[in-house]
């Protein structure tokens, strides 16, 4: 194998940590491995999960360390992308401030690369994905939270703080957009209707089998994503926008909610050629993307 071309990447979320091994064209490895990220426990144990989980990548894979460019880290944010710090994140509440870059720097002594998921997930998308080919791409990642990404010339924008693209602590209604716009906001919804507990994948298998209530909370849910939306559309007139995140898989159930609200929102010429298309990548676009940033 030649050592310029192979990258492994992670994606380091509230619920999964998952890492493949990835090709400098976008092609897999082998398999990929994935494992809970146990989010409330030790900073130290989920270090360590991060750190098995490429060990068990280089093991299964039979690469050695000279076969490697780099490390890439896709992970929940918000981050210091310049000094490799998680900061306050409320998806891994136990590593506040923790130096990962520099720790998983020690453990592989390879150059690691790291930015927030969402980034890492839309790049990944726009180099090999649904935004192959693209100049512009505004992509959202709709899962445990609610992350946005802004792929210019497949290069992220990160704004002078490099916080550009966190809109999740933008206000809706009486609260912040995150609150309806993840996975809690739709069993949140969906209890305030029923009174009953549910995950969103149980809601929507709920919605696909006629349930009223589950229904109308993609609905809801459609119309609390076209608002994040219009915004952006708005502000940055993207060629395309690619919806990714675990809810993506939901998209049939409110997209009809989303597109009818969003170009009710946006000005005429963008509302004639929306494109919205669902990520390309699947469950690999984290890791794939997190790849991506090491090349």
């Amino acid at each position: 194998m030649k050592n310029d071309n192979i990258a492994i990447g992670v994606d380091i979320g509230g619920t999964n940590i998952r890492a493949g091994a990835v090709y400098a064209d976008g092609s897999l490895i082998g398999e990929s491995f994935s494992v809970s990220t146990n989010a409330t426990e030790s900073k130290e144990l989920i270090l360590s999960r991060i750190v098995d989980s490429i060990s068990r990548i280089i093991t299964q894979n039979k690469l050695s360390i000279s076969d490697i460019q780099g490390i890439g880290l896709g992970c929940t944010g918000p981050l210091d992308v310049k000094k490799g710090l998680i900061l306050e994140c409320p998806n891994l509440p136990t590593m506040d401030f923790f130096p990962l870059r520099s720790e998983i720097e020690k453990a592989f002594n390879l150059p690691v690369f790291m930015n927030n998921d969402a980034n890492a997930m839309m790049l990944g998308e726009s180099r090999w994905g649904a935004g192959k080919g693209a100049c512009s791409v505004l992509g959202i990642t709709l899962g445990t939270g609610f992350g946005c990404a802004i792929i210019l010339n497949q290069k992220i924008w990160m704004g002078a703080t490099e916080t550009a693209g966190e809109i999740w602590i933008s206000p809706y209604r009486d609260g912040f957009i995150e609150e309806v716009v993840s996975g809690a906001g739709v069993s949140k919804l969906y209890e305030s209707l029923t009174g009953l507990k549910a995950s969103s994948k149980q809601i929507a298998h709920l919605a696909i089998e006629g349930d009223q209530f589950a229904k109308t909370v993609w609905e809801e849910f459609g119309k609390a994503v076209a608002f994040a939306l219009s915004w952006s559309i708005n502000l940055l007139d993207p060629e395309i926008v690619i919806i990714g995140g675990s809810i993506s898989n939901a998209m049939p159930l409110f997209f009809q909610s989303l597109h009818d609200a969003l170009v009710k929102s946006i000005c005429p010429v963008p509302a004639e050629n929306l494109k919205i298309v669902k990520a390309q990548l699947g469950d690999n676009a984290g890791f794939i993307g997190a790849a991506a940033l090491v090349f």
